[in-house]
């Protein structure tokens, strides 16, 4: 067996104690070994054949890595005392080594060496997962799919159809809405905004005050005198370099220091990826907000939107939330409206 990962370092007299205690099994493809929140007892090590490791995000399932000889899984539940974070499964006819919790315990137990590389390895799965795991990411939506949908309540789905639209304070004034909001996004301190179409409240999050979140109603922001009262002024370009510049000043910071070592890795990296939604993106998902506004039978009910995450959030009234990215947002429209200029 190809000794890869942690095993591929392995002494022969550790294998061999490993393989003592372990069990082989065959497994015809399509078997699935294990599923995601299942209860952990063992560990395998892949002879022969493919294993692939997929999770389901919201009802969509997404693989995340493909096995092959010599690789290992299933280990990072029984090391961090927890379910199956991922479903396994047979991709080919495969032979497996199934090892026990206990034996798995007792060899890394009696070899410092061997501890360390299980903890980097575990460190590096664990960050991996996360970044898997997560519906949006920090530049924007995760995975490779067009969006991610979170269903509403059934209940008020069924109803949808037959209630009457009702027509709020936003829909009065959102064709002057719009050019407000886009003066905040690329104008001014501010880098994200979150409407509520039904109830007029607009939330606002400005860089000078990064954990504050702001109250303001639809009728008060198309004021232009009003939002010269409240918010500075501040180009796209130097707005992206102060956002940069914060998050490299919490990296150097005591408290960051302070965290371990796989929070830190994950955080520094996803600083060194972090760059601003173009500009025109942010325009073009505005451009279409009173399009959307407007769809027959169905009626968006908020949306978000920020510079600092590549990520529009949609909450229509009969199926929940979408979260889409900027940059597939022109496709989603065109799946949902049609042709769209």
């Amino acid at each position: 067996m190809a000794r890869k990962n942690i095993f591929k370092r392995l002494r022969d007299r550790e294998l061999r104690l490993l393989l003592e205690g372990a069990e082989r099994m065959v497994f015809p493809a399509g078997t699935v070994l294990f599923r995601e929140g299942d209860p952990a007892d063992a560990a395998y090590i892949v002879d022969t054949g493919n294993i692939a490791l997929s999770i389901d995000k919201q009802g969509q399932v997404e693989e995340i890595a493909v096995l092959g000889s010599g690789e290992f899984f299933g280990e990072m539940a029984i090391f961090k005392n927890d379910v199956r974070a991922a479903t396994a499964t047979a991709q080919t006819d495969a032979a497996l080594w199934r090892v026990q919790r206990e034996s798995l315990k007792r060899l890394i137990d009696s070899d410092p060496a061997l501890a360390e590389k299980v903890s980097a390895l575990l460190q590096s799965r664990q960050i991996e997962l996360f970044l898997k795991e997560r519906l949006v990411s920090t530049t924007g939506v995760a995975g490779s799919g067009l969006h991610v949908s979170i269903k509403g309540d059934p209940s008020l789905r069924e109803t949808a159809f037959t209630r009457e639209r009702y027509t709020s304070i936003v829909d009065e004034v959102l064709p002057t809405l719009v050019p407000a909001l886009r003066h905040l996004l690329l104008d001014t301190a501010v880098y994200r905004v979150f409407v509520g179409l039904n109830n007029g409240e607009v939330r606002v999050y400005s860089v000078l005050s990064p954990f504050t979140e702001e109250l303001h109603t639809a009728a008060k922001i198309v004021s232009e005198a009003y939002r010269e009262r409240h918010f500075p002024p501040m180009s796209y370009q130097a707005k992206g370099a102060f956002i940069l510049e914060m998050l490299n000043h919490i990296g150097h910071s005591a408290a960051f220091r302070q965290m371990p070592d796989d929070w830190r890795m994950l955080m520094q990296k996803q600083t060194l990826q972090w760059q601003p939604v173009p500009r025109e993106r942010l325009e073009a998902v505005l451009d279409h907000l009173l399009e959307m506004r407007r769809m027959p039978n169905v009626y968006l009910r908020n949306f978000g939107i920020s510079m600092v995450q590549d990520a529009v959030r949609l909450q229509f009234n009969c199926d929940g939330t979408h979260i889409v990215s900027t940059a597939e947002y022109q496709k989603f429209l065109e799946e949902n409206l049609g042709a769209v200029d």
